[in-house]
């Protein structure tokens, strides 16, 4: 078997169990709770699941989306999780192959797209984005600078984007007596500054003010709810820093284009 597609297949199944991890993280650091014990519960009748109801997207299934014992509905979002993190590794393993080690690069866009899957889905059901996660996704991401020789472009990158984020919710928060913005959201562009450098905050805050501004607009009307009902900002920040992360350069290269063409 070529070693790209066995590469393929073996991190889609490694992202297929840690998406089962995943969704332990997404249930429980909300709650403060620990990921590591005790073992997985039942959220309705906290009975304990054994290992074969436990088995990543298959169990799922056999259980007919249903608890074992009290027959409550098991959520999608387990599956979800599951399958979209095999999915994600897959990917990431196809678009840079094993040669025949995993490169730096490599091994950072596994760890940085987990933890961004993971805080999207965090603030997508609780409207958080847990220190937890962002404050050692900041060091992590320094450290990947420092081995990959940009330390200096990610210090100023994690600095500028928490000072950003600060200001404008300060501005936002005098101008009108109400909180725009959570502390979350300066941690998350903080940890984005400090994975990719400074260089990328302009697109993250372009593209996903944009984005969110209209997305999130269109959905609260859809919803009928008022326009000063708060909204998860934390998934936008993640898309728009996944799209500079794998596409920084063709998006340069357009960009330039456009300026040169003018």
């Amino acid at each position: 078997m070529d070693i790209q597609v066995f590469s393929t297949l073996a991190f889609s199944i490694f992202g297929l169990l840690f998406g089962s991890f995943a969704n332990v993280c997404v249930h429980r650091i909300p709650r403060r709770e620990s990921v590591v014990s005790p073992g997985s519960k039942c959220p309705h009748c906290h009975k304990n699941i054994v290992w074969y109801d436990n088995i990543p997207v298959i169990s799922w299934l056999l259980l007919k989306r249903k608890c074992r014992y009290c027959k409550n509905p098991i959520s999608w979002r387990y599956p979800m999780l599951e399958l979209s993190m095999a999915l994600i590794w897959g990917l990431i393993a196809w678009h840079y192959p094993l040669t025949p080690y995993p490169s730096l690069f490599f091994i950072q866009a596994l760890v940085l797209v987990s933890m961004l899957w993971v805080l999207t889905l965090i603030d997508l059901e609780t409207f958080l984005l847990p220190d937890v996660i962002t404050l050692p996704g900041i060091v992590i991401g320094l450290l990947f600078a420092w081995q990959a020789g940009y330390i200096i472009d990610a210090t100023l990158g994690a600095l500028i984007g928490y000072a950003v984020f600060w200001l404008v919710a300060r501005m936002f928060l005098l101008t009108t007596g109400r909180e725009g913005m959570g502390q979350g959201d300066f941690k998350l562009l903080a940890m984005l500054g400090a994975f990719m450098g400074w260089q990328a905050l302009p697109f993250i805050i372009l593209l996903s003010s944009v984005t969110g501004a209209i997305i999130g607009s269109v959905s609260l009307i859809v919803a009928k709810k008022g326009l000063q009902t708060e909204i998860p900002y934390g998934p936008y920040l993640a898309a728009a820093g996944i799209i500079w992360f794998f596409w920084a350069e063709p998006i340069l290269h357009w960009y330039q284009a456009i300026i040169m063409g003018t």
